[in-house]
């Protein structure tokens, strides 16, 4: 019993790495091994309590829902199966949030070796695409479109081998190199943080070459808030840009101009952006829209509690309603998908949980005086935004490489807990 968090911390730390190189089945296993292992510490010690703010409220009610639509599926037996994932990952979820509740200093750690994972991803992904690796299935139109411009999508190591996995993957870890960055440069480390600095971009690089469209936009989000915090604080803080020292100024603008410079001069990414807004012309994204309409055909059928949760489900539903030719595996939409499987109060209570987390967050960015809380609040945003707006055009939310990672980011606002306490008096 003295030592059931660290065996707990090692089975969640094995789990986040088991999710570069193995099948899903693994990494629910160790998430299990993690929660049981957590509910029976608070058995034993008789404090059978996870606490209950208004995100966990909001993930509590989105779970009752999805077992109401799993009573009310007319394919139990193949809804079963996508809830029993859903249970492992509510489950998960609070116990993460117990564990880190007790457990404060396991958070920077566990930030600091997911950074290594995705480093390790991400120079997987660049080297994919400085040999040009093949694609394993159609990831791209080659329709009018010359040799020079076609990416080379890298998919890494995470399975099944997917680009858009990969991409979520690594946005979903994004926010864990500011975290970094800040971090040490609040602690004067700022070797440190330079290094993380240099790992940022290089998982930046790696998300352009997976050429996922929506991870651009998760990106493009992610930047947009990150920069806007940033000018925030420094006009709060020094009274203006102008007051910024000259050697940070200089490092900025060297890092966006490389990072612009190395998009400009490969037209295979230009041309990937530009597809964006090809709509019907690009063959893959006219793909979307077909499944979109199937799926909101869907939704006005069974409103309020859906088809019933899981991709078997989904698929077997979905064939009553596509287009011939158009089968997909699920609706290329994070919050689409909730709506069809759960319904629309699902739905509703999945954004209440996405606005509290960041309500509760930025209420740590303005009123919190540890500078270590707000630059955990300000990753997770970041995390929320660019994974979110990846999921606006894809599912890879619901893959358990990305739904675990992200709900740990999550469950490390617990450590923050009497923190959040006092604000909200």
């Amino acid at each position: 019993m003295d030592n059931i968090d660290n065996i707990a911390y090692l089975a969640l730390l094995s789990m986040l790495f088991f999710s570069i190189i193995s099948q899903s089945e693994i990494m629910g296993g160790l998430a299990l091994i993690f929660s049981f292992l957590i509910i029976f510490k608070k058995i034993i010690k008789e404090n059978f309590s996870f606490g209950f703010e208004n995100y966990k409220k909001a993930v509590f009610v989105y779970f009752l829902l999805a077992t109401l639509s799993l009573a009310a599926s007319t394919l139990f037996k193949l809804s079963l199966h996508g809830y029993i994932k859903t249970c492992i990952y509510v489950l998960f979820f609070f116990c993460a949030c117990d564990f880190f509740k007790f457990n404060k200093n396991k958070i920077i750690p566990t930030i600091l070796f997911v950074t290594f994972l995705m480093s390790y991803e991400s120079l997987i992904a660049i080297f994919q695409n400085s040999i040009g690796v093949n694609e394993i299935s159609g990831w791209q139109d080659m329709s009018n479109i010359n040799p020079e411009e076609i990416i080379s999508r890298s998919y890494g190591t995470l399975k099944p081998y997917n680009p858009n996995l990969l991409a979520g993957y690594l946005l979903c870890g994004l926010g864990s190199f500011i975290f970094a960055i800040l971090y040490f440069l609040n602690k004067q480390k700022k070797r440190i943080s330079l290094v993380f600095g240099i790992l940022f971009l290089i998982n930046i690089i790696a998300i352009m070459d997976t050429g996922s469209r929506g991870a651009y936009i998760g990106f493009i989000l992610f930047f947009l808030c990150l920069f806007s915090a940033l000018i925030y604080y420094i006009h709060k803080k020094t009274g203006g840009l102008s007051k910024i020292k000259k050697r940070y100024k200089n490092i900025t603008l060297v890092s966006i101009i490389g990072i612009l410079y190395f998009i400009i001069t490969d037209p295979a990414l230009i041309r990937r952006f530009e597809s964006i807004f090809a709509f019907r012309a690009d063959s893959s994204i006219s793909f979307r829209f077909n499944v979109y309409e199937a799926v909101w055909r869907m939704f006005l059928d069974n409103p309020f509690l859906g088809i019933g949760v899981g991709n078997q489900n989904f698929r077997e539903i979905y064939g009553l309603y596509m287009k011939t030719g158009f089968d997909a595996l699920g609706s290329y939409c994070v919050f689409l998908e909730i709506a069809v499987e759960s319904g629309i109060f699902a739905l509703l209570a999945f954004v209440l949980f996405l606005y509290f987390v960041i309500r509760t967050c930025i209420k740590i960015g303005f009123y919190d005086f540890d500078k270590t809380n707000k630059i955990l609040a300000l990753s997770i945003v970041l995390m929320i935004l660019a994974v979110m707006g990846h999921g606006l055009f894809d599912t890879i939310w619901f893959r358990p490489q990305v739904q675990l990672l992200f709900w740990t980011n999550i469950a490390m606002l617990d450590g923050l807990n009497i923190k959040l306490c006092k604000i909200n008096k």
